[in-house]
C-alpha cells in the first residue's frame, strides 16, 4: 500500500478501550505496517450491543444513532469485534425507524468490517508475524454468526511458528454471553470450565479470539480453575515479530 490508500475510521469497542487496550494498539502497529492513514473519532461510545441484550431498545438505538453520526464520513470502518460488527451491521437497520432512516443507517453500516475480514480481504500479510506455540483458535458464537472465522483462521496460517488447534464443535459456547454471566453465573462459569477442558484436551496453552469480550469471562474461569493459559486477540498475534 503507497500513500494514495485511503483512511479508515477506527472503532474500538468500549471493553477493548477499558479491559484490553494493547488490543487497540495492536490494531493501529498493523495498519501502520500497511500505510493506511487512520481516523479515530474521539466521540465514539459503546454499540449498543448490551442494552440490546437485555432488550433496552430505546438505548441501544440513541447509541445506534449516535454511531451513525459519528462515523458518517466515507472509508471503511474497521471493527476488532465480531460481536460489535454484527451488533452494528445485523441490528441497526432495525433501530432506524423510518425508510428514509434505513437508508441512512445502512449508507455507514455497509462499510463496517471486523479486523479480520477486512483485512484477509487485502491479501497476505507483508511481514513475517512469528509466535511460537500451539493456541486454539476461538469460535466465538457472535464469530461465526458474521462469518469470519475463517477469515482469521487464513490469516493466522501466515504466522510462523504458530500451531493452531480447534475445539469440537460440540462446545459451541464458552458460557460469556454477554451479561448471561451475571444473570446466570454458576451456568456460565460450568459452561467456561467445560469448554476450557476441551481447549486444554487440544493440547493448546492458550487461545486466540476475534472477540476479546469473551475472555473477560475465562480468564477468571481458567484462574479459577488453575490453569495457566495464555489469551490473545488476533491483532496481537499478527502485530507480533
Amino acid at each position: 500500500m503507497n500513500s494514495a490508500t485511503p483512511a479508515v475510521s477506527l472503532f474500538i469497542p468500549c471493553f477493548i478501550d477499558q479491559f484490553f487496550p494493547q488490543v487497540g494498539d495492536a490494531v493501529v502497529q498493523i495498519l501502520a505496517r500497511l500505510g493506511v492513514p487512520i481516523h479515530y473519532p474521539e466521540e465514539q461510545t459503546c454499540c449498543g450491543q448490551f442494552a440490546l441484550t437485555v432488550g433496552d431498545t430505546g438505548t441501544a438505538r440513541r447509541l445506534a444513532r449516535h454511531f451513525i453520526r459519528v462515523f458518517s464520513a466515507e472509508g471503511a470502518i474497521i471493527c476488532p469485534s465480531a460481536s460489535c460488527t454484527l451488533t452494528v451491521r445485523r441490528d441497526y437497520p432495525a433501530l432506524a425507524g423510518s425508510p428514509e432512516a434505513v437508508y441512512q443507517v445502512k449508507s455507514v453500516t455497509s462499510r463496517v468490517f471486523e479486523l479480520s475480514e477486512w483485512l484477509a480481504a487485502q491479501g497476505p500479510l507483508p511481514w513475517r508475524a512469528r509466535l511460537e506455540g500451539v493456541l486454539a483458535l476461538h469460535r466465538s458464537c457472535k464469530a461465526r454468526e458474521l462469518g469470519v472465522v475463517e477469515n482469521a483462521a487464513a490469516l493466522l496460517s501466515q504466522v510462523e511458528g504458530l500451531t493452531v488447534t480447534t475445539v469440537s464443535p460440540y462446545y459451541t459456547c464458552c458460557g460469556f454471553g454477554g451479561v448471561f454471566t451475571a444473570q446466570h453465573p454458576e451456568l456460565a462459569r460450568a459452561i467456561g470450565q467445560s469448554y476450557l477442558e476441551a481447549v486444554a484436551a487440544t493440547g493448546a496453552t492458550g487461545l486466540i479470539s476475534l472477540d476479546a469480550s469473551c475472555f473477560l469471562h475465562l480468564q477468571g474461569v481458567a484462574e479459577s480453575m488453575g490453569l495457566n493459559l495464555d489469551f490473545y486477540h488476533l491483532a496481537e498475534v499478527l502485530a507480533g515479530e
